[in-house]
């Protein structure tokens, strides 16, 4: 009798299932599949009936010879690594600061959350309107404090990439400080005690207590923080479209060009392919640190 009444709950949990899971097969696998297709072929919306034109590997041979491709993915990696690690060092930063004032953690904890309530594509504007040379507030600073800075950040290719990577760190550091002190929490207090007893210094508490239970924390904020910083695209195509020249092209933001500027739709799959074989292996890792944690 038991066993028959779990088989009907089990039945009902996959009736439940079914019509989510079918949406999603429809929303994920089946693009996936069809951009997977399509990179062995050579659509090209400028030129007639290249839809059914079967070029095999061609489109992989030729985007690992591609310079622009190989220095888009170098700047995604160089922003992705820059913007991660300000935003760890930050977000460490503010976990402390909110785990040492308890009785306004609260307020300000609901305060920092701001950043990530905002679309990126708005981010991008208020960053645009910020540093604008004409009205910007960033320009009127300058000007008014005499202060020995550029006021036209985006005309440079290390100041352009420099505010990409502080727009990111504007948005999601917050999010790394709630992630490390969610963490930071969960360390009981006895190690502390223990360590004042011993007569141990803040600086040594944080270096042989802290850090090393709060490791798989910060592991699985790093590795997810990296997977989206990979995928950036909103922020420096409204902000900079790229430029100047190619010095903040990331990876997205040249696919979309060869897909939508370009209309080379099969070569642009074929990136996409690239892309998604980099982020399973991202997502592997994540999985196994995780799973260790466990």
């Amino acid at each position: 009798m038991r066993k028959k009444k779990l088989s009907n709950y089990s039945l009902l949990a996959v009736q439940f299932h079914l019509p989510a899971f079918l949406a999603l097969t429809l929303i994920t696998l089946v693009p996936l599949l069809y951009t997977f297709r399509l990179s062995f072929y050579d659509y090209k919306l400028s030129e007639k009936g290249s839809k059914d034109v079967f070029v095999g590997l061609q489109n992989y041979v030729t985007l690992f010879q591609d310079e622009q491709f190989l220095n888009s993915l170098f700047r995604t990696f160089v922003f992705m690594v820059c913007a991660v690690a300000l935003e760890v060092i930050i977000g460490i930063l503010l976990a402390l600061a909110l785990n040492a004032i308890p009785k306004v953690k609260r307020l300000f904890t609901s305060m920092i959350l701001i950043p990530m309530m905002v679309a990126p594509l708005v981010i991008g504007l208020m960053f645009n309107f910020f540093i604008n040379p004409q009205f910007g507030l960033y320009v009127w600073l300058v000007n008014t404090l005499h202060l020995p800075l550029p006021t036209v950040l985006t005309s440079d290719s290390l100041t352009a990439m420099t505010v990409v990577i502080l727009m990111d760190v504007w948005e999601w550091a917050p999010y790394l400080g709630l992630v490390f002190l969610a963490g930071l929490q969960s360390i009981s207090g006895e190690y502390y005690e223990a360590a004042m007893v011993d007569g141990a210094s803040d600086r040594q508490i944080f270096r042989h207590i802290t850090l090393p239970l709060m490791k798989p924390v910060l592991t699985v904020g790093i590795l997810l923080r990296a997977m989206e910083a990979f995928k950036e695209f909103d922020k420096p195509y409204v902000l900079t479209g790229g430029g100047p020249g190619n010095a903040t092209e990331v990876i997205d933001l040249y696919t979309y060009r060869q897909a939508f500027v370009s209309f080379k739709f099969s070569y642009a799959a074929a990136i996409c392919v690239v892309l998604f074989l980099i982020l399973i292996c991202c997502g592997i890792i994540y999985q196994r640190v995780t799973m260790e944690k466990e």
